[in-house]
């Protein structure tokens, strides 16, 4: 039984377990909420629908240069089967340049409110290019500050907001009461401490065609701050003139200092500045996986997706790659595990990317609720200067808040400390053989200083001879 309690206290010597104190939504930020329009493109660049029902007629020959270079442009956003047949045309140096040029979403003409105070858009939301093309943040560190000095890409957002806040020591004490820090954070819970953002879409510019089974209107993704988001894996859906409401819980993990003294092999996990990555300044898992993912992606066609960090020696994929890019996200899906049960791979993943979750780490999780919202009835909303583009535009509105001012959240603990393993394996011993403390004294006694002493006065190790 005493062998079986060092077994795991050395195989699982973590717990993670509920805290025993709850915690305010002011000692963590406001949710990093990252919004992406499902129309990609306007019209004024190409008429993605027309084009491709050219195409599939067999009259692409009726179809202008730059026409066909935009649509081929989109090959790498919409559904792979509407270009399966590519023109020669050259391609755009950037695609942040494309996406920036052809976005059919703009902040000018958007409303947006946070802790009931309006603002302009344009100075809470950057700009971000993500896998679902180009997306607006609030509330996220500045892509400086995430990636590093070897990224190339292109940035769009000329706003730049220095952190506060870092995920392993929280917000500054000197910094407590202050309001004005960044990221944002709220005191309370409730619509009234909410971000509302309404986001407007030309009706013209609505198309269903990119892609199966989609709904237009766009997609909304709730994440740290200091992570990039992966919209296109985990988001909630907002429809055209649809409101809806996100009360947000956040599910946060702390650790205790004595965490730290252990290998990260046995704790399972790393903190944000224990590991350096190439692309990254700041570590998290989803960073991690990125940046491998971008890895075995170069690793496999020499080239990256437009929205991964890349260095100096390395482009975006061409169309002609497209198939290469598939092929390597299939296989990437497989690669890591059936190496490890010593089975053949499809994938060719050189090493192990070793992508741990971070000791302390923050998400949001959202219930949603949804309804359709009278956009046309000027009488009905009220969404200031707006109201001019209600004849021909859509509207989509997200309205996220706090569901409870406290939350209780999780604790990493040590599973065993030393007291702890001597009051198990002492329990053990004196239930079933009566040994104590006195026992080991007695035993040590008998075995040494009984036994020197005994040959110091009688010359022999069991005492005085009897004659």
């Amino acid at each position: 039984m005493i062998y079986e309690v060092c077994q795991k206290w050395i195989e699982t010597p973590v717990l993670v377990s509920l805290a025993t104190q709850t915690t305010s939504v002011s000692k963590i930020p406001f949710p990093a909420v990252t919004i992406c329009p499902e129309s990609k493109i306007t019209r004024q660049c190409v008429n993605y629908s027309k084009v491709l029902r050219m195409r599939r007629d067999g009259l692409g020959h009726l179809v202008t240069s730059r026409e066909n270079e935009y649509f081929d442009n989109m090959a790498l956003l919409c559904e792979a089967g509407n270009h399966k047949i590519a023109t020669d045309t050259a391609r755009l140096a950037d695609y942040t340049e494309f996406l920036d040029e052809c976005k059919s979403v703009s902040l000018n003409n958007s409303y947006c409110k946070f802790g009931g105070v309006v603002m302009p858009c344009e100075t809470i939301l950057q700009p971000i290019i993500t896998d679902e093309g180009l997306c607006y943040s609030f509330n996220m560190f500045d892509v400086r500050d995430i990636y590093s000095d070897v990224n190339k890409m292109k940035y769009l957002s000329k706003i730049i907001h220095h952190p506060n806040w870092d995920i392993d020591s929280g917000y500054p004490e000197d910094l407590a009461r202050r309001t004005d820090i960044y990221p944002f954070r709220v005191f309370s819970s409730g619509a009234k401490k909410s971000l509302t953002v309404v986001l407007l879409t030309k009706k013209t510019d609505v198309y269903y065609s990119c892609r199966d089974f989609s709904l237009q209107g766009m997609r909304v993704s709730l994440h740290m701050p200091a992570r990039i988001p992966r919209p296109n894996q985990v988001f909630f859906q907002v429809g055209l003139n649809e409101l809806v409401n996100a009360q947000v819980t956040p599910i946060y993990m702390k650790t205790t200092p004595k965490i730290r003294d252990y290998a990260t092999d046995k704790r399972n996990c790393f903190f944000s500045k224990e590991r350096t990555l190439k692309y990254f300044r700041i570590y998290s898992q989803g960073n991690c996986n990125l940046e491998c993912w971008t890895n075995y992606t170069i690793q496999e066609c020499g080239c990256t997706h437009f929205y991964m960090p890349r260095d100096a020696n390395t482009s975006i994929c061409p169309l002609a790659n497209k198939q290469c890019l598939q092929t390597a996200t299939e296989t990437y899906a497989v690669s890591h595990y059936p190496k490890k049960q010593g089975k053949k791979s499809k994938g060719n993943l050189t090493n192990d990317c070793n992508c741990l979750p971070l000791c302390t780490d923050l998400n949001y999780n959202a219930e949603t609720s949804r309804g359709k919202w009278i956009w046309d009835d000027a009488n009905a909303a009220n969404v200031g200067d707006l109201n001019k583009y209600v004849k021909d535009y859509y509207a989509s509105t997200v309205n996220i808040y706090f569901k409870s001012t406290n939350f209780l959240p999780t604790e990493k603990s040590e599973l065993y400390g030393i007291v702890d393993f001597l009051s198990d394996t002492g329990g053990i011993l004196g239930l079933f053989t009566g040994f104590s403390l006195f026992s080991l004294a007695e035993i040590i006694y008998f075995l040494s200083i009984r036994l020197i002493e005994n040959y110091r006065q009688f010359g022999y190790w069991a005492g005085q001879r009897e004659h």
